[in-house]
């Protein structure tokens, strides 16, 4: 790899003082490394990184596909999204996450109609840190890359030198496409149309070290120019331009795809005497920044220079889980009430001699026999089971329905699991330390309070299972499981492979729909959401 840098001085009169009276000193530091076919440019002045982009004609930037591939992984601690949809006041155009693991945390619904811009994720890379996994900031559309400041000059030169390897192997495996709930670029204009609005979109508005000038600069033109569209033949459209009350004239806009990005092709077909200082600003803004968005009513919109697609996908539940219910009644949520008995005495208590407790009540007796089992079912419940995982301190919330049918052919339902899911829903406030010990405690002097177990072993009461809510360490995890067999595995395969009819399907999406939103309650409170069916 060789390298060569560039040092420089940039001096600037600060803006709150007058002109002549002090002069702001900034040493600057722009290095190029080159290895085979690839380049790697740093700039410690984020000035002129864009500037650097658009000047460059003897390379080209690699792919947004090539960085999502090589430098986005797992484990998401910030995600910069950019809104694709047309602009509402009911939805931002932008938002930006910030957590532990945020692809768990993207909205499958809400959050198709978002492109995410920019990214810090952890990426298996061995850097000069020594970490087994490096945090790695990455913006796709940019090409740019963004790491922890090494702390010799050898270490950025081997940093540099293992991004650049990277970079190069990228092409020998299979795109990645890591967050496919949100939109996603596509690589052809064909059906592109109807073009409906424009806006002008400075990302710079939003980043702190963007120049007061360029800021203010933005600012003037996001707030003051509007446009009224026409469209045109596929993505082309022609719009009247505004800026500020003053008519600039009439825009054609022409796009076109080189590769992966766009390129916007601009002709002024009326110039009205009094908007041309107002074009000519328009066209050198546009010659420097990829700032306009063009939002198009077959669902795609243009974007710093690549186009995504915005319409919605239908996306499945992940977390289905299809137990083996062959001894067990799937129509028959409790068991039959012995003589002489309650219902917390009749769980997991044979029918007969012989026969076992057969309901799903009686399936979860039986299935979570190590740890701590309690039953709360009634008018009040927090769940119909709560239980407690001596080993890994999990807590889980079980909430149980029987099927509409035990026949093996039964379809696909989603009125069967509103109900249901409706109740864990409910309930997730009781996933809480407190709230579980407070509930438990309110209810042991119920009839179902009897309903208690650990390690398989009838307690007498509840007091063993509220000392042990209260022992949780911090961060203790948290799952809430819903037991419904009227889905069969059967089903769910036949319509996630297109085998079910159209009728089918369609109510499998309408239950996909209804957990995913469950779901995302349950990540709220730091819970997942289990569903079970019958395998």
């Amino acid at each position: 790899m060789r390298t060569v840098t560039i040092e420089y001085q940039h001096r600037s009169e600060p803006a709150w003082a007058p002109s002549g009276t002090y002069t702001d000193l900034a040493h600057h530091l722009l290095t190029i490394s080159v290895k085979g076919s690839l380049a790697a440019i740093s700039a410690s002045e984020s000035a002129v990184r864009p500037q650097i982009d658009r000047k460059l004609t003897a390379a080209r930037p690699i792919s947004r596909t090539e960085i999502e591939s090589g430098f986005v992984g797992s484990e998401t601690k910030a995600l910069w999204l950019d809104g694709i949809h047309a602009r509402s006041d009911a939805k931002p155009d932008a938002k930006t996450l910030m957590g532990r693991a945020l692809e768990f945390a993207i909205d499958p619904l809400g959050d198709q109609t978002y492109a995410f811009k920019a990214v810090r994720s952890k990426v298996p890379l061995v850097l000069s840190s020594g970490a087994v996994s490096q945090v790695v900031g990455a913006s796709p559309d940019d090409a740019r890359l963004w790491l922890n400041r090494p702390k010799t000059w050898a270490d950025f030169l081997a940093d540099t030198e293992i991004l650049l390897d990277v970079a190069a192997s990228v092409g020998a495996t299979p795109p990645t496409v890591r967050f496919p709930a949100l939109a996603q670029a596509v690589n052809d204009l064909a059906t592109v149309s109807d073009g409906d609005a424009i806006a002008v979109v400075p990302p710079e508005l939003l980043a702190e070290d963007t120049d007061q000038t360029l800021k203010e600069r933005a600012a003037q033109w996001a707030y003051g120019a509007e446009f009224s569209v026409v469209p045109g033949a596929g993505p082309n459209l022609v719009a009247t331009v505004t800026f500020e009350t003053t008519l600039l004239g009439d825009l054609s806009i022409t796009p076109t795809l080189a590769g992966d990005k766009i390129t916007l092709g601009f002709d002024w077909t009326t110039r009205p005497v009094t908007g041309a200082a107002g074009r000519a600003a328009f066209d050198a803004l546009i010659a420097e920044y990829d700032w306009l968005k063009i939002y198009y009513g077959s669902g795609h919109t243009i974007s710093g220079g690549k186009c995504f697609r915005s319409a919605y996908t239908d996306q499945w539940f992940p977390n289905w889980q299809f137990k083996n219910l062959a001894n067990y009644n799937v129509t028959q949520e409790k068991p039959v009430i012995l003589v002489g008995q309650t219902l917390g005495l009749s769980i997991g208590t044979p029918k007969a001699p012989g026969q076992h407790d057969d309901s799903l009540f009686g399936y979860c007796h039986d299935i979570f026999n190590t740890g701590w089992l309690a039953s709360d079912d009634g008018s009040m419940e927090l769940a119909d089971f709560v239980h407690i995982d001596d080993a890994t301190n999990l807590v889980t919330l079980i909430h149980a329905k029987g099927a509409g049918s035990s026949a093996v052919t039964r379809e696909v339902s989603a009125s069967k699991y509103e109900v249901v899911t409706g109740q864990a829903v409910k309930n997730l406030r009781h996933l809480e330390r407190q709230s579980l010990t407070d509930t438990l405690d309110a209810g042991r002097h119920h009839l179902i309070a009897g309903a208690v177990w650990h390690n398989g072993i009838r307690q007498p009461d509840r007091t063993g299972l509220i000392a042990r809510v209260q022992a949780l360490p911090i961060g203790y995890k948290k799952r809430v499981v819903i037991l419904q067999p009227q889905l069969t595995e059967t089903e769910h395969d036949e319509c996630a492979n297109g085998q079910a009819s159209q009728r089918r399907t369609l109510k499998m999406k309408q239950l996909n729909t209804l957990l995913l939103a469950a779901r995302l309650s349950a990540n709220a409170v730091g819970s997942d959401l289990e569903v079970w069916g019958a395998a």
